[in-house]
C-alpha cells in the first residue's frame, strides 16, 4: 500500500483540457498509432525496426547527456555486440539492459509505476558508473535517491536554471507524483497516455531524484508509463530523437514549466508534437514494408536472410542497390546472394538491369536513377577522399561532434549507410 504522501509535496500539474495544439497532436498521434497497430510488417522488417529503434533511443537518449558515440556503437549495444570497455559504452549497455527490463515487465503487465520502478531503471542505467573518486556519483548512488543537494546550472552562463527540493523531500515527492497517476488510471478519456507520460517526464526531472542520471531516468520512466497503459506495444519508436535534435529547445520546453504555477501547457504541446512527429515517422516506415510485403501477389516463403535485406535495403532509403550492398545487409556471402536476388526477382519484388557485377536493383515502386550502374551521390571513392581529409593527422576516428563542428555530417551520414565506422576505419587505417 502506497504511503499517504503530505499534500504540500503532492504533485501539481496546471493545463487546459482542450489546447488546440495539444489537441491536434493527440489526434495525429492516435491516426497514426492506428496505421502501425493494423500494419501487417515482414516479421523480419518488424524486428529490424525494433532493433533500429532500440538503437536509436540508447543513442539519442545518451547524446542527450553529453556521450558522442556514434549510431553504429549504440546499434552494436543494440545487439549485444559492444564491449562495454569504457565508460561511455557501458553507459549505452546499461541502456540496453534498462529498456530490456522494461520489456520484461511490459511481457508480464507487471509494469507497477513506482518510487521502486524508478529506483530499478536507475540502478540498470547506472550500473557501474560510480566511482569513489567521483565528487558527486559514488558506487552507493547507483539506484539511491541523492543524498545531498541538486542544482542544475547553465553552463554557458553560469546562471542556475533549476533549484531541486532537498533530498529529504525527494521520497515524498516522487510518491506524489505515482499517486497522482494512479488517481487518473480510471479517467483516461480525460487524462491520455501520453498526457500522463508527459507530465510524469517533466516531474521526475524536476525532483531530480538521483546524484546522476536523472534524464536518462525520466526517459525511460515516459516509456514505463505509455508501455503501462499499452501506448508502445510493438515497440518500434524512439521519441529521443526529437529531444536530441534540437537540445537547446528540450531544455527550454522543460523550463518552461514555471515552479509557482506549474502551468504545463507549453512544455505539452512540446512533448505531444514530438510524440506525434515519430509516430507519423515509424507509421510511414512500416507502411513501407507492407507495401513491399505485399507487392508481390505470389506465394513466397522469404528466408529469414531475404526479410533481413530487405528490411535493411529500406531502413537505410536505398533506391537503387547492387548485390555486394545486399551481401552486406542481408549478411550472405556472393553465391547464396545471386541465389537469393534471383528468387526475389523472379517473384516481382525486386526488378534488375544489366548483367553480372554491373547489375542493379530496385524495387517496383522506384524508378531507375538514370542509366544503369550511375554512382551514387555518396561513391565509395568520394566517402573515402572526404574522410582522409577529414582525418589527416589523425590516430583515432573522430566523433560525431567533430564531424559536426567540421560541417561534416552529410558524410557522417554517407559512413554509416554505407558500410559504417568499422569499415571505413580500417579503409583508411584508423582505430
Amino acid at each position: 500500500m502506497r504511503r499517504q504522501t503530505p499534500k504540500q509535496l503532492q504533485l501539481s500539474a496546471n493545463f487546459r483540457k482542450y489546447l488546440p495544439a495539444a489537441t491536434d497532436a493527440l489526434s495525429r498521434l492516435a491516426a497514426a498509432r492506428a496505421r502501425v497497430e493494423t500494419s501487417d510488417v515482414l516479421p523480419a522488417a518488424e524486428d529490424e525496426l525494433r532493433v533500429t529503434a532500440l538503437a536509436e533511443t540508447i543513442h539519442y537518449s545518451t547524446l542527450i547527456e553529453g556521450n558522442e558515440l556514434p549510431l553504429v556503437e549504440a546499434e552494436r549495444a543494440a545487439r549485444d555486440s559492444l564491449d562495454p570497455d569504457t565508460t561511455a559504452k557501458v553507459e549505452l549497455v546499461n541502456y540496453v539492459e534498462a529498456l530490456r527490463f522494461l520489456d520484461e515487465l511490459a511481457d508480464q503487465d507487471e509494469i507497477d509505476l513506482s518510487p521502486d520502478l524508478l529506483l530499478a531503471l536507475h540502478a540498470r542505467a547506472t550500473r557501474g558508473l560510480g566511482s569513489v573518486d567521483s565528487e558527486h556519483f559514488k558506487p552507493h548512488h547507483e539506484g539511491a535517491w541523492r543524498d545531498g543537494v541538486a542544482v542544475i546550472v547553465d553552463r554557458p552562463s553560469g546562471q542556475v536554471t533549476h533549484q531541486a527540493p532537498p533530498p529529504d523531500e525527494v521520497l515524498e515527492r516522487v510518491e506524489g507524483l505515482c499517486s497522482w497517476i494512479a488517481e487518473r488510471e480510471s479517467r483516461l478519456v480525460e487524462f491520455p497516455p501520453p498526457v500522463i507520460a508527459a507530465v510524469a517526464h517533466y516531474a521526475v526531472t524536476d525532483i531530480h531524484p538521483f546524484a546522476d542520471g536523472n534524464g536518462r531516468v525520466a526517459r525511460l520512466f515516459t516509456a514505463a508509463v505509455l508501455m503501462r497503459f499499452g501506448f508502445l506495444a510493438r515497440r518500434l519508436f524512439s521519441f529521443e530523437r526529437y529531444y536530441a535534435r534540437d537540445r537547446s529547445a528540450y531544455y527550454a520546453a522543460l523550463r518552461s514549466v514555471q515552479a509557482n504555477t506549474y502551468n504545463m501547457e507549453d512544455w505539452l504541446e512540446y512533448f505531444l508534437r514530438g510524440l506525434a512527429e515519430e509516430f507519423e515517422r515509424v507509421a510511414d516506415k512500416v507502411g513501407e514494408f507492407e507495401t513491399l510485403g505485399l507487392r508481390s501477389g505470389v506465394p513466397l516463403q522469404l528466408t529469414a536472410s531475404q526479410e533481413r535485406g530487405l528490411a535493411q535495403l529500406n531502413l537505410h532509403g536505398f533506391t537503387e542497390f547492387r548485390r555486394v550492398d545486399y551481401e552486406r545487409l542481408a549478411e550472405v556471402g556472393k553465391t547464396r546472394a545471386n541465389r537469393e536476388l534471383s528468387r526475389l526477382e523472379g517473384a516481382g519484388l525486386i526488378v534488375r538491369r544489366g548483367q553480372g557485377p554491373a547489375a542493379r536493383y530496385r524495387f517496383p515502386s522506384q524508378p531507375w536513377s538514370g542509366n544503369p550502374g550511375r554512382k551514387r551521390e555518396w561513391s565509395d571513392e568520394r566517402i573515402e577522399a572526404e574522410l582522409r581529409e577529414l582525418c589527416a593527422g589523425r590516430t583515432a576516428w573522430p566523433t560525431i561532434a567533430e564531424f559536426r563542428v567540421a560541417n561534416k555530417m552529410p558524410l557522417y551520414g554517407a559512413v554509416m549507410r554505407y558500410g559504417g565506422r568499422r569499415v571505413w576505419a580500417e579503409r583508411i587505417g584508423l582505430g
